[in-house]
């Protein structure tokens, strides 16, 4: 009777058991199906952090431009050996001598036996050569390692023009026993900027350039030296006639370059900045922009390529995603109404109201103002209704509110709730607006809807 007794007891035991088993499994089962349900039927808003931006520049990033001048090739008057009296990249004017042609040789000669014979060169002349060495020295880049030797030819030319014009008075006396036609001293007969090389684009205009004329490898610059020997009709010089300039580039996007008449450029070779007016055209299917400029010639006369960087001046602000922009509707108040309530420093309007005796009066109305422009304030549709009265500051004239106007916002949802907030757009990068934070009611790090067409005003926000 007892081991009887002692199994129910067991049974009725391992019964309670399986009951509490049964019963912490339901409730996870329901607890898991509760969140499932949760989770994946609740509208979730997904938001953006707002962080800082720029617009992106539409243009590509360096250009390697022609240059191309109005140049007059002068050549020899004669055959025989040519002494500059005029450094390379040097102004002259009309009437100034700017080299002997000598047909035996005798002048070069004496010329070099004086310049061993004493100290020709004076302090200006050495401060030009080290002006020289001074600008080569801070432009030089490493991959352009060919422009040495243009250089070494460019410095050793400069000093035997130098002495040449320092010489060449010393031993004017005993020309006379040389003989008048064996030289001949030549001036100029045209006023503009003398350079002692050619390359065959002095010619060349801007719609005359196609896309071999970027080949460099091609590109030939033929340097006239003191003491070349030349046959008459050679070129001797040529000389720039005109402070106007262009620099031609090939294009790829030419969409990018739609409606622009006028840039900013970086030359950067020596980072100096220009403005330049801007044309297009196109030839055998190529785009290339011309840049006209009518400054800093000086600077890249001795160039016939330079580079370049075209300057779009992007906005720099805080960036928002396209698809948050939302509109809201504002009352559109003159800002010749505003008013400051009693002592406190709050702003608003003067209302008039109908008192129950038929008389007016007036109430201060204190509004948050969503912006407030030189002429208009934008006041939120809660605070007045329309065909209220606004009464101007010691004078008797009234405003009807009831003229409204949409203002650009998102929803910020820094406090769990979608809360409108106007903002100012300066610009856009691809799927972003940039704003300007100082006009803007966002700021950097703030939680915006991502998508406001998702959510209205005052919604709670599940992320």
């Amino acid at each position: 009777m007892a081991k009887q007794s002692s199994t129910v007891r067991t049974n009725k035991k391992r019964k309670k058991q399986l009951n509490i088993g049964i019963i912490i499994c339901i409730v996870i089962i329901l607890y898991l199906v509760v969140n499932f349900c949760i989770y994946f039927f609740t509208n979730r808003i997904a938001v953006y952090e707002v962080t800082s931006g720029s617009t992106a520049s539409r243009f590509e990033g360096q250009y390697n431009a022609l240059i191309l001048r109005d140049e007059t090739v002068v050549p020899s008057v004669g055959s025989g050996y040519v002494n500059f009296f005029v450094g390379d990249a040097t102004p002259i004017h009309v009437g100034q001598q700017t080299y002997v042609v000598d047909g035996t040789g005798e002048i070069s000669s004496r010329l070099e036996k004086a310049s061993r014979d004493q100290s020709i060169l004076s302090a200006d002349n050495l401060a030009k050569i080290r002006s020289s060495l001074f600008d080569f020295d801070s432009s030089f880049r490493a991959d352009h390692f060919y422009e040495i030797y243009n250089f070494k030819y460019k410095i050793e030319s400069q000093i035997l023009e130098l002495i040449n014009s320092s010489v060449f008075e010393s031993i004017n006396a005993d020309l006379a026993s040389i003989g008048e036609n064996t030289y001949q001293i030549v001036s100029s007969d045209i006023s503009g900027i003398l350079l002692h090389y050619i390359d065959g684009f002095e010619a060349t205009k801007p719609e005359d350039v196609d896309s071999s004329a970027f080949n460099k490898s091609e590109y030939q610059k033929k340097i006239i030296k003191t003491n070349d020997l030349l046959a008459e009709g050679d070129p001797v010089y040529k000389i720039i006639t005109s402070e106007k300039w262009n620099l031609v580039f090939q294009i790829s996007h030419p969409d990018a370059f739609e409606g622009i008449s006028n840039i900013d450029i970086e030359f950067l070779k020596d980072n100096v900045i220009a403005n330049a007016d801007f044309s297009m055209f196109t030839k055998s299917g190529n785009t290339y922009g011309v840049l006209s400029l009518d400054k800093y010639l000086i600077r890249y006369v001795t160039d016939r390529f330079v580079q370049i960087s075209l300057i779009d001046h992007t906005q720099e602000g805080i960036k928002v995603p396209k698809t948050a922009l939302t509109e809201k509707q504002f009352y559109t108040i003159p800002t010749s109404y505003l008013s400051q309530g009693g002592n406190s420093s709050n702003r608003g309007f003067n209302k008039e109201i109908f008192l129950e005796d038929g008389s007016t009066s007036i109430q201060f109305v204190p509004v948050t103002f969503a912006r407030i422009t030189d002429d208009t304030c934008y006041v939120s549709t809660d605070d007045f209704s329309d065909g209220d009265v606004l009464v101007m500051n010691e004078s008797d004239s009234r405003y009807q509110v009831g003229t409204k106007e949409n203002l650009k916002g998102v929803f910020v949802s820094n406090g769990g709730y979608a809360v409108f907030k106007t903002i100012d757009i300066i610009g856009e990068n691809n799927s972003f607006y940039i704003l300007n934070p100082a006009t803007s009611q966002v700021s950097l790090f703030d939680q915006i809807v991502r998508n406001s067409s998702k959510v209205k005003e005052n919604d709670i926000i599940n992320r």
